[in-house]
């Protein structure tokens, strides 16, 4: 019986025992910084896929882009504030939310774009096309829209508060609550436009016509 009390309960391991726990805990190490790796690897396809869906703003401050093509681009947001781009093409981009305060934008196309909340104060916008484009609550304040279309367009509560509309187009265009006030608009085409709760006060070239004109302009909600 002494002998067996004697006898240690657990028994010193031997090399090749050692040996064998060593390659364990090396092959468990390992597996863990595998199973890390992948974790990591997919967090950032992950991050690259929310980067693609939901693009951060691009910026195009006083860049020099003259007959660019920017068709079909997603620009939400970006910045494109004094950027010199005379005949640049937009047609069907999405440009909610973009800036392009005091840009040159002469004979520019924005034909079926997406500028909803964009902001074109102060720009210069003669001959430039919004025909068909989305232009809800847009920033016109201020900016030169001599001789520009926007045949068929969606301005809903469009702000052009001082700009310079003289010889544009509005014709069929949706103008529900849009601000005119103190706009030039001599020579300015509102053919079939939906003018409803629109704001004309103090506006330049505009003279409500007589009877005998309005019957010339039937359905014309400008000319009640």
């Amino acid at each position: 019986m002494s002998a067996i009390e004697d006898r240690p309960l657990n028994p010193p391991l031997n090399e090749v025992e050692e040996d064998r726990a060593l390659l364990l805990r090396t092959h468990r190490n390992w597996r863990r910084s595998q199973q890390t790796g992948i974790r990591e690897k997919v967090q950032s396809e992950n991050e690259q896929t929310t980067q693609t869906t939901s693009p951060s703003p691009q910026d195009f401050f006083q860049i020099d882009l003259r007959e660019a093509d920017f068709r079909h681009q997603d620009l939400r947001n970006a910045n494109f504030q004094e950027a010199y781009l005379p005949g640049a093409n937009f047609e069907g981009a999405n440009l909610r939310g973009a800036n392009f305060q005091g840009a040159n934008l002469r004979s520019v196309r924005f034909r079926g774009a997406r500028l909803a909340w964009a902001n074109f104060s102060q720009a210069d916008l003669i001959w430039a096309d919004f025909q068909q484009a989305e232009l809800q609550e847009t920033d016109f304040q201020h900016a030169t829209l001599r001789g520009a279309t926007f045949a068929r367009a969606q301005i809903r509560g469009g702000n052009f508060f001082s700009s310079d509309c003289s010889w544009a187009d509005f014709q069929d265009t949706d103008l529900y609550e849009s601000d005119f006030q103190q706009a030039n608009l001599n020579g300015t085409t509102f053919l079939n436009a939906q003018t409803d709760g629109a704001n004309f006060q103090s506006c330049r070239g505009y003279h409500k016509p007589s009877p005998m004109d309005s019957s010339s302009h039937p359905g014309d909600p400008l000319f009640p």
